[in-house]
């Protein structure tokens, strides 16, 4: 706490020193010669003169007539200077201001904008890493509040937009905002209707809303889902809870048991799973009957190793189409499932003057942590140059796009060699 104030009274008394000497030094004001710049004019002007006589131009009588007009004008307009120094007295009063003011205001700007209580606060605890994730995160959650008004105010110029709404609506979820996800939601849901993560995504949105209850319309949409992929696990953790809420282990249980046998070997939501599932055989009464876990699988030295969600690669483009383009022009590289809504799971941006360029997608990459490559089974990846910078496809826009891939591991080329009709 010393060392802190200490320093900021250092760097008070290094702005005032500044300041301060030039207001109570006093000040000398000096008279230079005004008529300087008139005699560089006239002598260019007698220079062009004598130029003039030798190439001809002038004969030794204009010459002479030239010159003594110039020396007439020089005797009129300029005349003798005076150099004279003023000396004014120093502004103390001001500085006496400045010296009080400073200060003051350093003061009380650091406790409107900064954060006193920092000052006395221990040294970084065991939950100090914590605590700067947390503030990183709230960081950047309000970077992305402000982006959400024009997003909402473009799609209700275009309301068929299914991919924006589904954006809008997940961005909400991310800001804690359910209550305003639910609308976004709707129009997402009625546009898209056959991708049963949105559904799963809505159902859990208005679950919050209602405090926890999956009652009703929410379970409506966990069913509309499974209807869809029968092995959502989502879809099939909101459907057993609901079954469990009304007191209907047995359903509970096959819902669960699905979903731990839709999810891979060492998730971190499978011990919960596994808790539910065996909460359940107990409220049922079948306590010697335990809950099913997924058998581990040992793997041996040949058997590979299961590798994270990521495609890489390099994007290029034809070099017919490369000419006639400005290197500004900006360039979406992105990849979207085969199956489902479009919007992109992860995206990157670059500019024509950088390609070929290598690009790596991962789920680091992704719009929002609810849709992102790892949750894809077989996705595509396009590179998209744009003519207008827009993220949205249009006509004029040039494309390269790959055949459908695993997004693990993989290492595929683009190249933008097609003109979007």
């Amino acid at each position: 706490m010393l060392v802190f104030w200490i320093i900021a009274f250092l760097l008070l008394l290094a702005v005032l020193a500044l300041i301060l000497p030039a207001l109570v030094r006093p000040k000398v004001n000096e008279n230079v010669d005004v008529n300087t710049e008139k005699r560089t004019i006239f002598n260019q002007q007698f220079a062009e003169l004598a130029q003039d006589k030798s190439n001809g131009v002038l004969d030794a009588e204009q010459y002479e007539v030239a010159k003594g007009e110039l020396e007439r004008r020089i005797l009129e307009e300029i005349g003798d200077v005076q150099h004279a120094s003023v000396v004014t007295a120093p502004d103390r009063s001001l500085a006496l201001v400045l010296l009080l003011v400073i200060p003051l205001l350093a003061a009380s700007l650091y406790y409107k904008l900064g954060n006193p209580d920092s000052v006395i606060i221990p040294a970084a605890s065991s939950n100090s890493f914590a605590s700067k994730s947390m503030t990183g995160h709230s960081n950047m959650m309000s970077d992305l509040e402000p982006l959400l008004a024009p997003l909402q105010s473009k799609l209700e110029n275009n309301p068929e937009d299914g991919e924006g709404w589904a954006l809008l609506a997940r961005s909400y979820v991310e800001l804690g905002q359910h209550a305003k996800s639910i609308s976004a939601y709707a129009h997402a849901t009625k546009i898209i209707t056959d991708d049963p993560q949105l559904l799963a995504d809505y159902a859990d949105a208005l679950a919050v809303v209602n405090a926890g209850q999956l009652a009703g319309e929410p379970e409506a949409l966990v069913n509309q889902a499974l209807k869809l992929d029968p092995q959502h696990v989502k879809a099939l953790m909101l459907a057993a809870t609901a079954a469990f809420d009304r007191k209907d282990y047995k359903q509970a249980i096959g819902y669960w048991e699905r979903a731990q046998q839709a999810l891979p070997i060492g998730s971190e939501v499978l011990s919960d799973v596994q808790a539910s599932l065996h909460e359940a055989h107990v409220l049922l009464g079948d306590k010697a009957v335990k809950p099913q876990v997924k058998p581990a699988v040992t793997q041996s030295i040949a058997q590979p190793v299961s590798k994270p969600a990521g495609i890489s690669g390099t994007v290029s483009i034809s070099p017919k189409l490369a000419q006639h383009l400005d290197p500004s022009v900006t360039v979406f590289i992105y990849a979207r499932a085969t199956q489902g809504p479009s919007m992109p799971l992860a995206i990157l941006r670059t500019t024509v003057g950088n390609l070929p360029y290598a690009y790596h997608l991962d789920d680091s990459t992704a719009l929002t942590p609810n849709h992102k490559l790892s949750l894809a089974d077989k996705v595509v990846v396009v590179a998209r140059a744009s003519m207008a910078g827009d993220a949205k496809q249009q006509t004029g826009d040039l494309q390269g796009i790959t055949q459908a891939i695993q997004p693990y591991g993989q290492k595929i080329d683009v190249e933008i060699n097609a003109l979007i009709p």
